[in-house]
């Protein structure tokens, strides 16, 4: 069974989510030097990577279903 593209792109998404929000929250707990850079720099680009991804997978899936419904002819009225 093979997984769609768009699915492993969320599984993505997710995974660094979860690791720029643990990056974030052990600076919190931690305020030195290097939690803080590591959770600014490191766990920014995770952040916006996950963001990046998640918007792919929803662009994708909307012009799966833009190019469905225009492959779907219309029913006449009348």
């Amino acid at each position: 069974m093979t997984v769609p593209a768009e699915r492993r792109w969320l599984d993505l998404a997710c995974i660094a989510a979860l690791v720029s929000l643990a990056l974030m929250t052990w600076q919190l707990f931690d305020p030195t030097v290097w939690p803080v850079m590591v959770a600014m720099s490191v766990g920014q680009v995770l952040g916006t990577a996950s963001f990046a991804a998640f918007g792919y997978v929803v662009f994708a899936d909307y012009r799966a279903r833009r190019r469905a419904a225009k492959d779907v002819p219309e029913a006449k009225a009348g």
